[in-house]
């Protein structure tokens, strides 16, 4: 047996996982939060940390991360739904990268779908929180 087009055969065989559609990166929603499905919350520093225990716990389909004004009491939420987005200039949010390549197939409420809030609306005081939930251990 010719080792040519034993390797040829090889190399076919090993094409559609080499060139298999990779998850696309998921950006945070600058200025978004994310409503309902909370199932878990954190203090945390950034955004960045919010999504990274997002992207650690398999139940985690999205995260909200609210911005506070006094050191450590920045809240991260896990949800278990993307949940309705409103703007919120203190907030981001996001989907957990493990979602991203099933958000390629079907629709899930993005920023673009959420009213424009005026900016006098915005700057008429704090906006409410959502309400605490006990975290599940």
């Amino acid at each position: 047996m010719r080792p040519f087009p034993v390797m040829l055969t090889l190399a076919c065989l090993a094409l559609p996982a080499a060139t298999a559609v990779a998850a696309p990166p998921v950006e945070p929603e600058r200025g978004v939060y994310r409503f309902g499905g909370t199932y878990d919350y954190s203090f945390t520093d950034t955004a960045e940390a919010c999504q990274a225990l997002c992207t650690a716990d398999e139940a985690c389909v999205a995260w909200s991360f609210v911005k506070s004004n006094s050191a450590g009491n920045s809240r991260c939420e896990l949800k278990d739904a993307a949940g309705t987005a409103q703007r919120n200039p203190f907030a981001s949010s996001g989907m957990s990268a493990a979602q991203a390549k099933e958000l390629v197939t079907r629709s899930v409420p993005t920023i673009s779908d959420i009213e424009e809030t005026s900016g006098e609306e915005l700057a008429g005081g704090l906006l409410p929180s959502p309400p605490i939930q006990a975290p599940h251990y």
